[in-house]
């Protein structure tokens, strides 16, 4: 019986009384929203005593009959001044001297039957989500207004004054993205995005980066990455780079020049490994993202993970975008940050295979996504660091092959013939991305063109892969 954000109720009433704790009751059963009273201010703008005494008394009273904690704040509506009161939705159905209330459609009425079996027993009905939840104790006044004018496509100076009309039309505007409740509160998603520090409103939106050498346990050093989501992930990257993946080389003019380790993997991918587990993560688990450095590999790991039907092979291979945020990844596709066709995955395969370096391997547990990306250990301050227990020096195995070169060896073998492993490296980049050039395959394999077109006709002989279009402007494409 909960409501959407677009329809979340609104209240008026003249003046408060103690059956507007009936109403107060009714709006938090239903998901949340607002009680609009009348307020009596002078000429000047200033609240009147009556009130203002009514301002003051009416948190505490919710507080003491709801259990409630409602926001009251003097605004503008219509062209009057009116008290708005901001209800939450309830964590659970409560209930007024003994009465559960449910305000719909204008009227708050008194649920029982199997009305009232439906409020006590959420799980007949679908929970609020976690990106449209209303975060009350926050307002557009607490946002970054760079942010949202980033967002919403308006060009304005952040130290005046927004108009009220103005501020109505971005308001709209992030109403429609999910980002802000029908009452004027930014949700978890808008927080998450728009907010300098979202870990102050949501537990766990944060990123926590952590060395551990050799060995297990607790790190190092470490570090915690603020910020909104964006400015995570960027952080996050610069710091791992900066920090984590440097050495010393020399001196220039007194100041230390610093070079990457050798090995490191390129920064495009890491950098969307990161954007992934933040878009993907689980935000009800209060976990920050971790990103756990060792001497031989980076590993990334959220609490959240894709459907349960999805095997590693499934992952690596072409998939649709199934998010477990889709408002937060409706958002970031706005913002151009991703492209919401499901292609991350293979976008950081990709990437590594073009900068030489080794591809990351992935791991699905029962509630955890984790990306490893190997490093050379030789370069990861193996020789300054005890260790008396080494790990195993090298990355998790990868326990599945990609759906399409398991398929491929399977289709070798009905054949009585089998696929050269340039002949597999050649099908898993066109998989990636079927306009892929034999000139840049061969560049990233480090083997010749004519390899590549070896393996291009062995490959479409076998029925792997059929050319659409023309030579120039076609592409590959895997059957």
């Amino acid at each position: 019986m909960a409501t959407t954000e677009s329809s979340l109720p609104i209240a008026r009433r003249s003046v408060w009384r103690d059956d507007c704790l009936e109403l107060v009751c009714g709006i938090a059963n239903a998901g949340g929203g607002r009680l609009i009273l009348d307020a009596d201010v002078d000429s000047r703008g200033v609240v009147k005593r009556k009130t203002n005494r009514v301002m003051r008394s009416i948190p505490g009273a919710i507080s003491q009959a709801l259990d409630l904690t409602c926001a009251i704040e003097l605004v503008l509506d219509g062209g009057r001044f009116c008290l708005e009161v901001v209800i939450p939705p309830a964590s659970e159905p409560i209930s007024y001297r003994g009465a559960f209330y449910f305000y719909q459609d204008g009227t708050n009425r008194i649920l029982d039957g199997d009305a009232l079996d439906r409020l006590l027993q959420p799980e007949l009905e679908p929970d609020i989500k976690w990106e449209t939840r209303p975060v009350v104790q926050a307002s557009l006044d607490d946002l970054n207004l760079n942010l949202v004018a980033r967002f919403t496509g308006t060009s304005r100076d952040t130290d005046l004054v927004t108009a009220l009309d103005e501020a109505s039309a971005i308001e709209e505007d992030l109403r429609h993205a999910g980002l802000m409740t029908g009452v004027g509160t930014p949700t978890n998603v808008g927080i998450l995005l728009l907010h300098d520090r979202p870990h102050q409103y949501i537990p766990g939106a944060t990123v926590r980066i952590g060395f551990f050498g050799g060995r297990g346990g607790t790190p190092i050093f470490e570090d915690e990455i603020y910020g909104s989501l964006i400015e995570q992930v960027h952080a996050t990257v610069e710091t791992l780079y900066d920090k984590y993946l440097s050495d010393v080389t020399g001196q220039e003019d007194g100041i230390s020049t610093y070079s990457l380790r050798p090995g490191t993997p390129p920064r495009d991918a890491v950098h969307e490994a990161v954007l992934n587990a933040l878009a993907h993560k689980n935000y009800d688990s209060g976990t920050p993202v971790q990103v756990s450095v060792f001497t031989d590999r980076i590993c990334i790991d959220n609490v959240g993970r894709p459907p349960r039907t999805w095997t590693v092979s499934a992952l690596l291979g072409r998939h649709t975008s199934r998010p477990n945020n889709p408002t937060l990844v409706a958002a970031l596709r706005r913002l151009g940050v991703i492209d919401g066709w499901g292609n991350g995955i293979g976008s950081m395969r990709l990437l590594c295979m073009e900068a030489g370096a080794a591809e990351p391997s992935f791991e699905l547990r029962d509630d955890e996504t984790m990306v490893c990306f190997p490093l050379d250990t030789d370069s990861m301050l193996t020789s300054s660091i005890a260790n008396p227990h080494p790990i195993a020096n090298h990355p998790p195995a990868r326990t599945e092959l990609p759906e399409v070169q398991a398929t491929a060896r399977a289709v070798a073998l009905q054949q009585d013939t089998s696929l050269t492993l340039n002949d597999e490296k050649v099908l898993a980049m066109i998989d990636i991305d079927g306009r892929l050039t034999a000139p840049r395959i061969a560049k990233n394999l480090n083997i010749s063109e004519s390899t590549v077109r070896r393996s291009f006709r062995r490959l479409r002989e076998l029925g792997l892969v059929e050319r659409v279009g023309s030579d120039k402007s076609g592409f590959w494409q895997v059957k």
